[in-house]
């Protein structure tokens, strides 16, 4: 590719073609249609865990979550007990847009997770939901904040599928701003033209996608789930329409400036049948041990003096949450941290499980080599042994162990131990109550994360039809490869095939995708030097209040 060209890439959150394929055909989607006519595509693998933050932060770098050490949204910090929000800092290599930028490429990057605080690039880089709020996302360029205030108000943080929609009324609103919204993006992408006419990349990330399929996906009715009911379905396809007319404008633009444009998703979207209680699975085990009368009436002081806390912020904050987020773990879960072998802090679509170790906790059991192997390989069987009581299928078909698959410390790496995969049909729930079983059904979250994304390239000298099938971590080496830069041996990702020529100066090389290929070194053994950033306790609260109302969290 001449190295003069441009590259739009489009991120839709979540996107699949179950849904974007049947609102094609029913004609929702003029402008994503004439494109992928004319584009080489097909899906788009990917990573473990399939994680918003963590799968938009592997397509930045070309690498898996093993590699960049982004497994979430938030991460657990031992040394405070504490769930911490993850932010750009935590990233262990460079993305492409810092490649770029070295390259002397000028780059947009809008809304896209996993970049707050803001990457310093030469170009733009407004932060996407991990942000407190706009004025920080677009804290990286104040000029550029300036311009998109006035001439893109439309432009926001905003999300609005904190529950299933109760009404048709409330689906048809919350769906008239989830497609202002959208417009909002198209508009911001519009304004950083003008402001970086020279940009080769321009990306535009569009969030609220994956909110509305997590609370409406019945009423997209394009699976077995699916409501046929007009009303529903067509205030439902109206968030979609939206979709395609803010792509719509961007498709304008990229025409007018020559562009290749790349349509990616960071996963994919099925519907949800419930959660599965990973703790309680633990509990059952023997592995995690709940707390006796003493051990419960001190958590209730931990509790007290969180909610104190809150209080105080509050004062700040009115509508804070009545919960704190930032309580330890010991606060939050009902367990006896000197008996309990193993526990899960996380919730989401992976149970990502750590060894409660001496080197995590002064108080903890495990302290030999010899005890942390058979707690991990006790836990990893309660784990793969689990069923689901009404059809007897495995809960977690698949449970990774760090430690043996990649040959490093995870405790040393703050990393899980184990990450178990569920039945693409549920979603993993952290939180204990008395009474739990296993599976639950969640009425308030229809639709659930899937591995399989998107991909679409057009462009001069893309072949239209051509099939692709890829994985995410083939889009940064991808990128970099069209503007003729070499590809880091960090990089696990290969090039898209479907590049209309290679540039001799790059190089492929092999992904680590077998067991036991060790990825510890200088890019993972040490953390950015913007590691030492920190959320105010404000920040992380709003953060936080944001993702348990997308139903991240409890």
């Amino acid at each position: 590719m001449d190295t003069s060209e441009r590259l739009m890439i489009l991120g839709l959150d979540g996107a699949t073609w179950s849904v974007l394929d049947p609102m094609r055909q029913r004609g929702h989607m003029p402008n994503l249609n004439a494109l992928v006519e004319r584009s080489a595509h097909g899906p788009l693998r990917s990573v473990v865990p399939p994680v918003t933050t963590a799968a938009w932060t592997s397509l930045s770098t070309g690498c898996t979550p093993i590699r960049h050490g982004v497994f979430d949204h938030r991460y657990y910090d031992a040394p405070s007990r504490q769930m911490r929000v993850n932010h750009s800092g935590r990233r262990r290599v460079p993305t492409f847009w810092h490649q770029l930028s070295e390259a002397g490429r000028t780059v947009v990057s809008l809304n896209v997770p996993g970049t707050f605080p803001p990457l310093p690039v030469k170009g733009i880089c407004v932060s996407g939901m991990d942000a407190p709020h706009l004025e920080a996302a677009v804290s990286g360029n104040p000029s550029f904040a300036a311009r998109l205030k006035t001439e893109a108000p439309g432009y926001s943080l905003r999300y609005f599928w904190k529950r299933v929609p109760q009404s048709l009324e409330e689906l048809q609103e919350n769906a008239r701003l989830t497609a202002e919204s959208f417009q909002g993006r198209a508009e911001g992408g519009l304004v950083a033209d003008r402001h970086c006419p020279d940009w080769s990349v321009l990306m535009v990330q569009f969030q609220n996608l994956d909110p509305f399929q997590h609370r409406c996906w019945k009423y997209l009715n394009v699976d077995h789930t699916g409501i046929d009911d007009a009303p529903w379905n067509d205030a439902a396809a109206e968030v979609i329409k939206g979709l395609d007319r803010a792509v719509g404008q961007l498709l304008e633009l990229a025409e007018k400036r020559g562009a290749h444009v790349l349509v990616v998703s960071d996963h994919g979207f099925g519907p949800c049948l419930g959660r599965i209680a990973v703790n309680r699975i633990l509990l059952d085990a023997g592995v995690a041990r709940p707390l006796g009368p003493v051990g419960k009436l001190g958590q209730l002081a931990r509790l007290a003096k969180d909610r104190l806390r809150l209080r105080a912020l509050k004062q700040d904050d009115p509508e804070a949450r009545s919960a704190s987020f930032a309580a330890s773990v010991d606060a939050q879960m009902p367990l006896d941290f000197r008996r309990t072998h193993a526990f899960a802090p996380h919730q989401d679509t992976a149970a990502m499980v750590y060894l409660n170790t001496r080197a995590r906790h002064k108080h903890a059991p495990l302290v030999t080599p010899r005890q942390i192997d058979e707690a991990r390989n006790e836990t990893a069987i309660a784990l793969a042994s689990a069923r689901d009581p009404s059809t007897g299928l495995h809960l977690f078909p698949s449970v990774l162990s760090v430690a043996d698959l990649y040959n490093i410390d995870p405790t040393e790496l703050g990393y899980p131990d184990l990450i178990a995969l569920p039945d693409e049909n549920y979603w993993v729930r952290t939180k204990i109550v008395r009474g739990q079983g296993w599976v639950e059904p969640d009425p308030n979250l229809p639709g659930t994360h899937r591995p399989e994304g998107v991909v679409a390239l057009a462009g001069a000298g893309v072949t239209p039809g051509r099939t692709l099938s890829a994985q995410l971590i083939d889009i940064a080496p991808t990128v970099l490869q069209m503007f003729g830069l070499p590809i880091p041996d960090f990089m696990e990702g290969t090039p898209l095939p479907a590049l209309p020529k290679t540039n001799p100066s790059s190089h492929v090389h092999k992904r680590l995708d077998k067991p036991g290929t060790p990825v510890n070194g200088p890019h993972i053994a040490t953390l950015n030097p913007d590691a030492e950033f920190a959320f105010s306790d404000a920040d992380q609260a709003i953060i936080e209040q944001r993702l348990a109302d997308l139903g991240y969290l409890e």
